[in-house]
């Protein structure tokens, strides 16, 4: 037996001078001892340990680290790891649906930037310096975020700046919505069908749930049907947003835009919202072949 507790007392002595390399020039010419009923780092009772350890020669005893924590602590601090590991793999999936199911980038913007959109004249100008300024303010601090309304005539640029916002704020992790007004209005009507794979209240909830929306085109489905519904919908959209970015594009002038959207709703777009005007002309006109 005595043989046995050397071999393990050996054992031990060789890994802690692996530990403290003081001890590694020291021989065997040392003593080690265990300490228990130490203050505890985290509840402060003694129920803490600590491994000490002298040299031959001194009279003192050193303690190598830190006081371990006691067990209760220790099983609260794994809990609370694995609580906010589960929390974090929780958000990642939730946010990688989210993206799956309302980001809808334009195939002839897969690759948007600040850099390659044209700027024509002064208009488009400042219209890029806000969005860049939007961003910026974004990654510094959501809650200190506002919201945009980008108005301006087709072709000017409005979608391809909403696709470099969203790029950026996309890689550092946000979750971003980008779709068109009428594409959401769609998702939300097929709620209606029998046996919907989700309930209206659903896509509202995953609507609140996105760091940023961008609405494309607001105003463009205001196009026969039920337009009380729709208006009814979009103001439901427009409020599950308060307090979120959001971001919105139309075509219309500011006499027509509350015409197609109801003067309710265009009165809640003013909120916490910086207007960018971008009635310029059609970049596209440039494009075509001559």
């Amino acid at each position: 037996m005595k043989g046995i507790k050397r071999f393990f007392d050996d054992a031990f002595k060789d890994a802690v001078k692996k530990m403290v390399p003081i001890l590694a020039d020291c021989g065997d010419d040392f003593e080690l001892k265990y300490q228990c009923n130490l203050p505890c780092p985290g509840c402060g009772d003694k129920t803490g340990s600590g491994l000490f350890y002298r040299i031959s020669n001194k009279k003192v005893w050193l303690q190598d680290g830190d006081t371990m924590k006691c067990s209760v602590c220790r099983d609260r601090e794994a809990f609370k790891n694995y609580q906010d590991k589960s929390l974090k793999e929780l958000i990642s999936s939730v946010g990688e649906r989210l993206t799956k199911e309302y980001f809808f980038l334009p195939e002839s913007l897969k690759n948007p930037g600040f850099n390659n959109y044209q700027e024509t004249n002064n208009i488009t100008a400042g219209a890029k310096e806000r969005a860049v300024s939007f961003t910026k303010t974004f990654l510094a601090s959501t809650d200190a975020c506002h919201n945009l309304l980008i108005m301006g005539n087709p072709g000017t640029g409005k979608t391809h700046l909403c696709a470099a916002i969203a790029r950026n704020i996309k890689q550092k992790g946000f979750t971003v919505g980008f779709l068109t007004t009428g594409k959401l209005l769609s998702m939300i009507r097929e709620t209606y069908q029998k046996e919907p794979a989700k309930t209206e209240s659903e896509i509202l909830r995953d609507i609140t749930r996105l760091d940023l929306l961008i609405l494309d085109d607001v105003g463009s489905e205001a196009k026969g049907g039920n337009d009380d519904w729709r208006k009814g919908i979009f103001f439901e959209i427009v409020e599950s947003r308060s307090g979120k970015p959001t971001i919105y594009t139309s075509n219309l002038t500011d006499v027509d835009l509350p015409v197609a959207v109801g003067k309710r709703v265009y009165s809640r777009l003013h909120d916490n919202t910086q207007f960018i005007d971008l009635f310029t002309e059609d970049y596209r006109e440039n494009l075509r072949i001559k």
